[in-house]
């Protein structure tokens, strides 16, 4: 089974087991009633009791823990949610969690490693892509990024003129 890091939970609120939780897409994951959870580096399941807030951080707050003692034990954990308990997107929508580690290559074949961060922009996404020893800032437009095939894992792009330090702008 796949889990999935959705956020971080962070210092408790008040004093009956809520904590305040930071959700890394806050508009890609949305809990249900009772959705089961697992914490970082652990195996025991947590179920969600009730999540509030129109602001990060959210207010979250887990069955069986009712008080700020068995809450203070869990802050800076993160918290992983299965695969299947994601929504199916629409064609050519991913979730960030699917871009990370894609390989990217030129619409000339070459390679220039692999996508290891996504930095939202507000506009649009950008994904940093590493090989060895160089870093690269790929934006996620139309003109630049032309396929994203998940099952090969690889994301194919156009070079634009002004993309590297080496195209003249």
């Amino acid at each position: 089974m796949d889990w999935i890091p959705v956020g971080k939970l962070a210092r408790t609120h008040g004093l009956k087991g809520e904590l305040k939780f930071y959700p890394y897409d806050p508009e890609s994951f949305e809990f249900e009633d009772r959705q089961a959870i697992r914490l970082d580096g652990s195996e025991k399941i947590l179920k969600v009791q009730s999540i509030r807030g129109a602001n990060l951080p959210c207010i979250i707050k887990f069955e069986g823990i009712d008080a700020i003692e068995s809450a203070k034990p869990l802050t800076g954990q993160e918290i992983l949610a299965k695969r299947e308990d994601f929504q199916a997107l629409p064609e050519g929508e991913y979730y960030r969690f699917e871009i990370k580690g894609l390989e990217v290559f030129d619409d000339e074949g070459r390679s220039y490693g692999v996508i290891e961060d996504i930095i939202p922009t507000g506009s649009n996404d950008v994904y940093v892509v590493r090989n060895r020893d160089r870093e690269w800032m790929l934006p996620m437009i139309d003109s630049v990024v032309k396929s994203i095939d998940l099952k090969t894992g690889k994301l194919i792009f156009h070079c634009i003129e002004g993309l590297f330090e080496d195209t003249p702008v």
